[in-house]
């Protein structure tokens, strides 16, 4: 007898409830050997993830989705200890009931995302430095053998496909016109491939208050990670963690290491990454930063990336 549903398919996955988790997740802690007091779903996130006790975190991922374990655990391995601020550390991870699972130990903090209206420009702009600078360090640490294997093929294949994608979210087809023609006068120029967080925003970065400053402590999850072109990394905390906010953005790049004279041509870099990215959704990214003056893709990145 299984405890957890059937997900092997998308359309198994999708009659998947709260409720029917429950057995096979009481059953699976116990079979780590861990009896936690209580057991919660936290709201956020795309797959089942539960804190247990607020000391460790349990992570489920579907028979579908069993590639993204193959992904998070072993970028998780790679990073613990090795950045400016703490990430989870793996206790166990594994199968159960045809399901992939990860235990971790649980980060301190609040997301940013939560934190930011709160926080004054002082501190917005020290947290936006730190996290610039911890994205830099996590550019440096060798990557597992993740994917896209060719980082070249994968940016053609986006390019053939960005007008399509784009017009499957429903973007304004005043904006539609112009991909093809933006995307051949951006020279998005090859560098070394490095381990990428790809979402590397505000509800993955936790901050906390110490001797009167917040202070990051902490980043999570990885299973969207892969291995690519830095500046492709750049795109989340601009439109999430900047938002618009010229001197939080300024405080970011040059916490990362880029000079303010490179600021212009990296503007249009991230402007053409913005219509490439896997899971690109412009109408998101409007309702992000709204840029109501802005009419062409040049001018566009110059509102939401430039300094």
């Amino acid at each position: 007898m299984t405890l957890l549903p059937p997900s092997e398919t998308d359309e198994q996955c999708d009659l998947i409830t709260d409720e029917s988790l429950w057995p096979g997740v009481k059953a699976l802690c116990a079979e780590l050997g861990y009896g936690p007091k209580w057991i919660t779903r936290f709201t956020e996130g795309s797959l089942p993830v539960y804190d247990l006790d607020d000391e460790l975190v349990l992570k489920l991922y579907p028979a579908a989705d069993l590639e993204d374990l193959a992904t998070e655990e072993p970028v998780m391995r790679a990073l613990h200890g090795r950045l400016p601020i703490p990430t989870p550390a793996v206790v166990s991870s594994g199968r159960f009931d045809g399901w992939g699972y990860l235990l971790m130990t649980k980060l301190p903090g609040q997301d940013l995302r939560t934190l930011w209206t709160a926080l004054d420009q002082d501190a917005k702009v020290h947290l936006a430095r730190r996290a610039g600078e911890t994205l830099a360090v996590l550019h440096t640490v060798p990557a597992p053998p993740i994917g896209p294997t060719e980082w070249g093929r994968f940016i053609k294949g986006q390019k053939e496909t960005a007008v399509a994608r784009q017009e499957q979210r429903k973007l304004d087809p005043h904006w539609v016109r112009q991909i093809p023609g933006f995307l051949e006068t951006v020279d998005l120029s090859p560098a070394p491939n490095v381990l990428l967080h790809t979402e590397f925003m505000d509800v993955h970065l936790l901050a906390a208050e110490g001797a009167g400053r917040y202070e990051l402590t902490g980043l999570f999850d990885f299973e969207p990670a892969m291995c690519g072109h830095p500046e492709y990394d750049l795109l989340a905390p601009g439109l999430f963690i900047a938002k618009g906010d010229k001197a939080v953005w300024r405080a970011f790049l040059l916490g990362y290491g880029y000079r303010p004279e490179e600021a212009p041509e990296l503007a249009r870099r991230l402007m053409a990454y913005a219509l490439l990215f896997r899971f690109a959704n412009l109408p998101w990214y409007f309702k992000t930063i709204p840029a109501p003056e802005a009419r062409t893709f040049p001018e566009l990145a110059d509102h939401w990336f430039g300094v």
